[in-house]
C-alpha cells in the first residue's frame, strides 16, 4: 500500500512515506559521461539490488495515459517507458518498466497500476527513472532525452521532482472536498515531512555498491568529493576495516562481507 493521503497515491510502491522519492541520481546530477544533466530522479525502493522488481508504478492522482513505448531491446535507454497526464496537468514519465499495463488513452483513478518496476534499457539494477514535465511531452517527442543539453535547458522544461511533490501535496490540501482532521498521525507525518522537510539524496545499497565498483574501475560518472578512505579495524562497532568515500551528497560506506551503505 502507498497511499499517503486519501486519494494521493505515492508514484511507485516499496519506498515509504518518509522518503518516498529517493534513488541513484538525482534531479540535475551529471549523467552520460558528465554530458547531460538528469532529468529526473531514479526511484528505488527499500530493499536493495533488485528487491523493488516488479513494483507497482501508480497513478498518484487521476489520469491519463498519452504515451506507452514498448522496448525492442536495442534502442532507447528508457526501456519500457509510459507518459501518464494528471488531473492537475502535470505530465509523468516512469521508465525502464518490466511491464505496462495500460494503454494510450486509458484513464487511471488514484492508485492505479500504469507500470511494474523493471531494468529495461540496459539497466543494472531495478528502478524508476521519473520525470515530470509541465508542457506536452509530444513537443520535444516522448523518446527525447536532453543529452548535453544545460542545466537552464533542463530547468526549464522538466520539474524537480520534489518540488513536483510537494506541489501536489498542497494542491490537494486545496481540494474543497479535503478534510485535513480526517488524516492519520502517520499520515499527518508523512505530509509535514515530505511539505516541511528536506529530501536525503539516499541510494539503496545495491546502487552505492555499484558506485564504488564503478569508482576503482575508474568508470565513475557521478561527482565524488574525495577519494577512498581507509576505516581501521575495530573503529565502525568493532568491525572489520573497510572504507568510505565522500561524495557531494553523502558518504558510502563499504565493509567486508557486507552491503554498501549510504547516508545521506
Amino acid at each position: 500500500m502507498s497511499e499517503v493521503v486519501p486519494g494521493v497515491w505515492f508514484p511507485m510502491d516499496t519506498v515509504t512515506a518518509y522518503d518516498p522519492l529517493r534513488g541513484g541520481y538525482a534531479f540535475l546530477d551529471r549523467t552520460d559521461g558528465g554530458a547531460t544533466y538528469h532529468c529526473g530522479a531514479d526511484l528505488n525502493g527499500g530493499d536493495g539490488g533488485d528487491g523493488d522488481l516488479g513494483a507497482a508504478l501508480r497513478f498518484p492522482v487521476a489520469g491519463e495515459v498519452v504515451y506507452v513505448g514498448r522496448w525492442n531491446g536495442y534502442s532507447t535507454g528508457y526501456g519500457n517507458h509510459v507518459w501518464l497526464r494528471l488531473v492537475t496537468g502535470d505530465y509523468l514519465h516512469y521508465c525502464h518498466c518490466a511491464s505496462l499495463e495500460l494503454g494510450e488513452g486509458a484513464v487511471g483513478q488514484a492508485g492505479d497500476v500504469a507500470a511494474r518496476v523493471g531494468k529495461s534499457g540496459f539497466q543494472t539494477w531495478a528502478h524508476c527513472h521519473f520525470e515530470v514535465k509541465r508542457e506536452d511531452p509530444a513537443l520535444a517527442g516522448y523518446d527525447y532525452w536532453p543529452y548535453g543539453q544545460s542545466a537552464d535547458y533542463v530547468r526549464q522544461h522538466y520539474v524537480r521532482p520534489a518540488d513536483w511533490w510537494n506541489e501536489l501535496l498542497a494542491w490537494w490540501a486545496n481540494q474543497p472536498e479535503v478534510d485535513v482532521s480526517i488524516l492519520t498521525g502517520a499520515q499527518t507525518a508523512a505530509v509535514q515531512a515530505v511539505m516541511w522537510g528536506e529530501y536525503p539524496f539516499n541510494p539503496d545499497a545495491a546502487i552505492a555498491a555499484s558506485w564504488r565498483d564503478e569508482w576503482r574501475r575508474g568508470a565513475w560518472r557521478g561527482r565524488a568529493v574525495s577519494s577512498e578512505q581507509l576505516v581501521p579495524e575495530d573503529t565502525v562497532e568493532g568491525k572489520p576495516a573497510g572504507a568510505y568515500q565522500l561524495f557531494e551528497l553523502g558518504v558510502c560506506v563499504w565493509l567486508p562481507g557486507e552491503p554498501a551503505s549510504w547516508n545521506g
